[in-house]
């Protein structure tokens, strides 16, 4: 009986243990940890106890990886390690604003706190999230939630997923949210006659050739938005975000073509180049990269996220494109549409590519050669040799509301980058809140935003004519 018993035990305890894959494990190192700060901007005031319940009966329940800690097995190899009874209690922060300020102020106390609390580790004795409930309005309702997740649980598909089964519709609570196309054209098999397969044989190995000198010696031209500091993840941040209606964002495209995604690189092409004129940095001449992050579920041919969803693809699977960033002279009279065409010739030319359907196997390979810290440093110096990296979240079209409360908003950061300047965008009930996290010391984070402003304003006016407003 014993015998039987200690068998069981041990079975139970195998279970307990589950393998963290090489991706998981390089983004959560020594040499590199990135952490997820969702910021949920609640136009009533949810407090801590309402949190509690909705946590510990929506959120775990809807993804394992929020009821497991860091461990590692027999071998050395890091692995997650199943918690019975999570503490819920101990992952929420409630913090204390000064009294009495206006709204402009709170959110600005706002975006100060989820600076603060990017730059701070995650406990590793506990799973690795922090949930913090600020009860201040903010210029988009009356309260907030920000989700502080390791990257290491997985990507930004991972998180949505979980929001997607954890949040609710405000018009019907019993209706489905509505899942967006996600469906992708990459042309590298999509024609399969001998004059297109030689161009994109060549395409892959400049892309390739490209990834691994930025991965390794290549090292971008130091600006106005790149430092090049050692150990500018450390460095204090600021957060600017600016909201773009997707009307205004398809009126544009029906005039000039081409995707959503070409017309937002275009903007940060234009705000990076308007920003630099400001500062007297003229990038004619210079290097400089955008690092483009890809969801690699796509490639499988999945049209909507539920089918991603159904198909249960936890974890980290993203690519990394890197991006020309285009260096004109300082001319103060530039075609605001030249950084949108020169973005969808570019991003055309990157699909016209086998890369990313390379770049899994590559991956394997090198973590077999050089394991989860080699894929670390690689993956670090990848992000400290170019200028920013860009990445995207699809959200909801309707209105959508969290333990009952409705949101007003939505948006998101990866803190822990090696770089100056990021960039992420999420698409939630028809914006697109575009976002801008920078070295604080180092880039003028109010001139920044108005760049961002005035990029699409010009871009917009270009191609449509009149008042974006209108």
């Amino acid at each position: 009986m014993a015998s039987i018993q200690g068998n069981q035990t041990q079975k139970k305890d195998e279970e307990a243990v589950i393998p963290m894959s090489p991706s998981s494990q390089s983004l959560n190192s020594s040499i590199i940890s990135l952490t997820i700060l969702a910021v949920v901007e609640l136009e009533t005031i949810l407090d801590e106890f309402e949190i509690v319940d909705f946590i510990r009966n929506v959120c775990i329940p809807s993804n394992a990886r929020f009821s497991c800690i860091v461990d590692v097995d027999e071998k050395g190899v890091p692995c997650w390690k199943k918690v019975n009874n999570v503490k819920v209690e101990d992952h929420i922060t409630v913090p204390i604003f000064p009294k009495g300020l206006s709204i402009m102020d709170y959110d600005e106390k706002l975006r100060e706190y989820v600076s603060k609390i990017a730059g701070e580790q995650l406990k590793t004795n506990q799973p690795l999230w922090e949930i913090h409930v600020v009860k201040y309005p903010n210029l988009n309702g009356e309260g907030s939630v920000v989700f502080k997740i390791s990257h290491a649980i997985g990507d930004g598909y991972s998180i949505i997923s979980t929001m997607y089964a954890a949040f609710r519709r405000v018009d019907d609570p019993s209706l489905p949210l509505a899942l967006p196309n996600i469906s992708v054209r990459v042309n590298g098999l999509e024609k399969r006659s001998c004059w297109n397969f030689f161009p994109k044989c060549m395409n892959s190995i400049s892309d390739m050739a490209r990834s691994l000198l930025k991965a390794s010696v290549l090292e971008d031209s130091k600006s106005a938005v790149r430092s090049g500091k050692l150990g500018v993840e450390f460095e204090p941040i600021a957060i600017s975000s600016i909201s773009i209606s997707m009307d205004s964002l398809k009126r544009v495209k029906s005039k000039v073509g081409g995707t959503v995604n070409d017309l937002i690189t275009g903007v940060i092409y234009y705000t990076i180049h308007l920003y630099m004129l400001r500062k007297g940095d003229i990038s004619r001449g210079k290097n400089m990269n955008l690092l483009v992050m890809f969801n690699m579920r796509m490639l499988k041919g999945y049209k909507n996220i539920e089918e991603m969803m159904k198909a249960n693809i936890c974890g980290n699977h993203v690519a990394s494109l890197v991006v020309p960033v285009p260096c004109i002279s300082g001319e103060q009279k530039v075609d605001p549409l030249y950084f949108v065409s020169k973005a969808k010739k570019i991003m055309e030319r990157k699909k016209n590519s086998f890369y990313l359907y390379v770049t899994i196997p590559f991956i394997k390979v090198l973590t077999i050669i050089r394991g989860s810290k080699g894929l670390s440093k690689i993956v670090h110096t990848n992000f400290k040799n170019t200028t920013a990296m860009v990445t995207n979240l699809i959200g909801p079209k309707e209105k959508l509301s969290m333990a009952g409360h409705p949101v007003g908003s939505c948006y998101f950061i990866v803190a822990g980058i090696p770089q100056s300047l990021s960039f992420t965008t999420a698409s939630w009930m028809g914006q697109l809140r575009l976002t801008a996290t920078m070295e604080k010391n180092f880039i003028d984070s109010q001139l920044f935003y108005s760049c961002m402003q005035e990029a699409f304003e010009n871009i917009f006016q270009a191609a449509c004519g009149g008042d974006i407003s209108c």
